[in-house]
C-alpha cells in the first residue's frame, strides 16, 4: 500500500477546468476561497474551512475562486485506493462523494493526518490510521467514495502515464507494462473515443497543472518535466487545453469579477458533464 502525498495548491486567478479525472482518491481542504465541482453525481460548493473528497475516475468540472484578498488555497491529499474500502463503516457504500462539510471533528481530524503525512518521523501505520480516522468522520457526515467504478485499461494507462509525464513514451512500451498486445491497446482505447496520443498529451497537461499550482518552479522547468523542450508549444498545448496561460495560474487577475467569492459566482446546474475524453487530476493535484 503506498502513502499518502499532500501538497499545497496556490492559484490567483479563477478558472474552471473540464473533464477532470484523478487516478486516485484524494481529500480536500479549501484554505480560503471556495471550490465548485459538478459531475454525473450532483454538485457541490466547499467553502473556505470545508473538507471533501475527490473520488477517482469520475469525469469532473471543477472551478477553483481566489479569495477577494488573495489566492485560493488548498490542501489536497492523495491517499492509496486500498484506505477507501477499509473503513469498517455500515454505510461506506452509501457515502456521497459530492457533498462537503465543515464540521470542526473533520477539519481537525484532515488537519492531523496532514500533519502526520509530512513528518518523516511518523511511522506509516500511524499515518494511514490518520487518513482513516478522516475517512470514518466523514462517513459519520454521510461523505465518501461511496462505490468506486473498477478501473479501465484506459485508466490504467492513466496512471502509468502520470507517473513518468516527462519520459518518451511508446504505445508498444506502455502496451508491455499493462500486459497487453498495442493493437489490443490502440483498439480498446478507439472503443472509448481516445487514442494514446491524445492520452499522453492530456496527462502531460494534466500535471502541469498540478505542478504550476503546487510549486515555485519556473514553467519551462514544468514544460521540460512533463516533456515539452520548447516552452512556447507547451503554452499553446496548455491554453488549449486549460482555457488559461500557464503563468496565469500564478498571477493574480486584474480585474475584479476574476477574483470574485463563490456567492457571486453563477450557480452551477445540478446535471452530468459531457465527457470529452479529456483530462485527468495527476496524482498531486486537485485542479
Amino acid at each position: 500500500m503506498n502513502g499518502t502525498v499532500t501538497l499545497t495548491i496556490r492559484q490567483f486567478r479563477r478558472a474552471t477546468f473540464k473533464a477532470v479525472n484523478s487516478s486516485q482518491p484524494a481529500l480536500i481542504r479549501v484554505l480560503a476561497g471556495a471550490k465548485r465541482v459538478r459531475s454525473i453525481l450532483g454538485a457541490m460548493d466547499v467553502v473556505a474551512g470545508g473538507v471533501a473528497v475527490l473520488a477517482p475516475r469520475l469525469d469532473m468540472t471543477i472551478e477553483n475562486c481566489p479569495a477577494p484578498d488573495g489566492p485560493y488555497q488548498a490542501q489536497l491529499m492523495v491517499i492509496p485506493e486500498e484506505l477507501v474500502g477499509c473503513t469498517d463503516h455500515a454505510d461506506a457504500d452509501k457515502c456521497n462523494p459530492m457533498r462537503a462539510t465543515t464540521r470542526e471533528r473533520v477539519v481537525a481530524a484532515f488537519d492531523r493526518s496532514a500533519v502526520y503525512a509530512r513528518d518523516p518521523a511518523v511511522p506509516e501505520r500511524i499515518r494511514l490510521n490518520a487518513v482513516r480516522e478522516v475517512l470514518l468522520w466523514l462517513a459519520e457526515e454521510g461523505i465518501g467514495f461511496g462505490r468506486l467504478r473498477q478501473p479501465l485499461l484506459a485508466d490504467r494507462l492513466r496512471a502509468i502515464l502520470s507517473a513518468d509525464p516527462g519520459r518518451e513514451w511508446r504505445s508498444a512500451e506502455a502496451a508491455e507494462m499493462l500486459a497487453v498486445s498495442e493493437p489490443t491497446l490502440r483498439r480498446q482505447l478507439a472503443q472509448n473515443g481516445a487514442s494514446f496520443g491524445v492520452l499522453l498529451a492530456d496527462v502531460r497537461m494534466s500535471v502541469a497543472l498540478g505542478m504550476l499550482q503546487s510549486s515555485d518552479l519556473p514553467v519551462n522547468r514544468v514544460a521540460l518535466d512533463v516533456g515539452y523542450a520548447c516552452p512556447s508549444r507547451f503554452a499553446v498545448r496548455f491554453r488549449k487545453r486549460f482555457g488559461l496561460a500557464p503563468s496565469s495560474i500564478r498571477m493574480a487577475a486584474t480585474q475584479g469579477d476574476d477574483r470574485a467569492s463563490l456567492d457571486a459566482a453563477p450557480a452551477f446546474d445540478r446535471i452530468g458533464t459531457k465527457n470529452d475524453r479529456s483530462g485527468t487530476i495527476p496524482v498531486v493535484s486537485e485542479a
